[in-house]
């Protein structure tokens, strides 16, 4: 009875030891489901594990296409981002479940036509925002998959600057025959859109004779918007022919717009301001009904500008615009309102001067006189009078001629000149400090090149204003010589119409924008020193028109 009894005390001791081992062992297990102790971040972008129908399928005859991914989806943009190439007349409707995407065609399909879904960046997984940014489905309606292939760049002419987000179309040769407008009525038979560095690609493409040409696509139309909006195209027709691979480089312009005389304004009680969308120097504006004397005209800076002074009183005032002088002349009547007069002032931007130079000053309005015994130059050592030189074309613009003491002051005293009807009402004083040779620094720069062709050096500050332009041939040497530091660049356009300035292209008249190429180091003028440089260009012939590969690497189906 006593063995029984200690067999029946151990077998409930183990029992309750087991029990306890249990609970221990379901509260670890599931202590590590909730709280997992972490591993490998997932980096992978969805993949597709099957399709119906298949990828590159053949004589495909479906309206749906059903695609499933190896992991949950998060579909972005998706009728932004998935684009069919050709292009159906109605868009793709897309939906996405899970893993799952839906693509319905609701348009029929070209016989014998390789067709591509591409699905740029909407295709990302769920948790982590993946992107599978190579995807793309193909099939064909005929018995094989074309093979064809092409990418290229795109940047913007005059700055280089590669341009994101810009159709690039391939339109088939027949539909270039009306070249006017066929960008504005046609939609591209292929096409691709540039990424963040400018670069494009279209694969799967057919055998055909097709133009190429690069915009900026707005509103879901794949059609240009206007006629003048920038475009870029490749000049020769593509002809595209089996196992090739082909390199192009677009550049961007925007065309020459048609000359227009945009609008007149009075500015203030004696300016009124003419407006015109680019250089209008041949433009004439005459007055009507006034003494020529009584009044002028000045152009701005970029001659889209002119002013007209005047100093009388008037309701208001006729102009005759001549637009040709073969062709239009028009009346134009501005009525005056009653505004505030300007006041007599004088100013200059000018604060450190090198010691030849004049030291440029700006008035207000235009002067009648002055009074030498009002206006002084002040230094350490003394105080002198002095008289201002008028410059040559521009009435409101006088110069203070060298020489100068090493730091001065102008002072215009209460009455130191004076227009029509003003006169200067209190003092002025300007500041300028003269450097010396050793806070002046010297850059001789030359530039060589191997063809005889008319070529444009500019040099840029820089903010980009033009520092210096010249026009040459073969080679030319610019001496800087005791300028103010600076930080400097350089460009050389290739002058192909031989004007002397740059000029853009235009499409309808096959004519590209002239090339603009950087100096691709820094000019930079130091003080108390001396740099010599020299940029030898060689012109690179033109490539795009044979094919360069005989391959395909473009992933597809992954």
């Amino acid at each position: 009875m006593r063995n029984n009894s200690n067999i029946r005390t151990l077998t409930s001791l183990l029992l309750i030891i087991a029990v306890f081992a249990f609970f221990e062992i379901s509260i670890s297990s599931c202590a590590s489901k909730s709280s997992p102790s972490g591993g490998a971040k997932d980096t992978l972008a969805p993949r597709l594990d099957t399709a119906f129908p298949p990828n590159q399928t053949l004589f495909f005859k479906s309206d749906k296409i059903i695609l499933e991914f190896d992991e949950y989806l998060n579909l972005k943009s998706p009728q932004q981002n998935i684009n069919i190439n050709p292009l159906l007349k109605e868009d793709l409707e897309i939906i996405s479940r899970g893993k799952k995407v839906e693509i319905l065609l609701k348009d029929s399909l070209r016989a014998n036509t390789t067709y591509i879904i591409s699905f740029g960046k909407s295709l990302a997984d769920l948790n982590e925002g993946n992107e599978n940014t190579k995807f793309k489905y193909v099939f064909s309606t005929g018995s094989y998959i074309d093979s064809l292939h092409l990418s290229g760049t795109l940047r913007k002419a005059y700055t280089n600057e590669p341009l994101a987000n810009y159709l690039v179309g391939l339109y088939d040769v027949k539909k270039g025959a009306d070249r006017d407008s066929f960008l504005l009525k046609e939609r591209p038979d292929y096409y691709t859109f540039t990424d963040e560095t400018g670069s494009f690609g279209m694969s799967y493409l057919g055998e055909g004779d097709y133009l190429m040409v690069a915009f900026e696509e707005k509103g879901g139309t794949f059609k240009l918007i206007r006629r003048d909006a920038p475009l870029a195209f490749h000049s020769d027709t593509i002809r595209l022919r089996p196992d090739s691979l082909y390199l192009y480089d677009l550049v961007l312009f925007e065309p020459e717009p048609d000359f227009r005389f945009l609008n007149a304004k009075q500015k203030n009680s004696g300016k009124i301001q003419f407006a015109f969308n680019k250089d209008a120097s041949d433009f004439k504006v005459e007055p009507l009904g006034r003494a020529a004397d009584s009044s002028f005209f000045l152009w701005s800076k970029d001659k889209d500008t002119l002013n007209y002074y005047f100093s009388f009183s008037a309701d208001s005032l006729q102009f005759k615009l001549n637009y040709d002088s073969l062709i239009v002349d028009s009346i134009f009547t501005m009525r005056l309102r009653e505004m505030k007069a300007p006041e007599l002032t004088i100013n200059t931007a000018i604060k450190q001067l090198r010691p030849g130079d004049s030291l440029p000053l700006r008035t207000s309005l235009v002067l009648q006189g002055w009074n030498k015994d009002s206006i002084f130059k002040i230094s350490e050592k003394d105080t002198v009078n002095v008289s201002l030189v008028p410059d040559s074309t521009d009435p409101f613009v006088w110069y203070l001629p060298p020489p100068h003491p090493r730091s001065f002051t102008m002072r215009f005293k209460p009455g130191a000149f004076y227009s029509e009807k003003l006169s200067l009402e209190d003092s002025v004083d300007f500041k300028v400090d003269v450097l010396k040779g050793e806070d002046l620094g010297t850059l001789t720069f030359k530039v060589v090149a191997d063809s005889a062709k008319a070529m444009i050096l500019q040099i840029l500050e820089e903010s980009d204003r033009i520092f210096l332009e010249r026009a040459f041939r073969d080679s030319t040497t610019v001496v800087l010589k005791n300028t103010f530091p600076r930080k400097l660049k350089a460009y050389l356009i290739i002058d192909e119409d031989e004007n002397g300035a740059y000029t853009t292209g235009d499409f309808y008249k096959r004519r590209q924008a002239e090339k603009r190429v950087v100096y691709k180091e820094e000019l930079e003028i130091r003080a108390n020193w001396e740099l010599e440089l020299e940029w030898r260009y060689r012109i690179k012939q033109a490539i795009n028109k044979e094919p360069l590969l005989k391959s395909d690497s473009t992933a597809v189906g992954q």
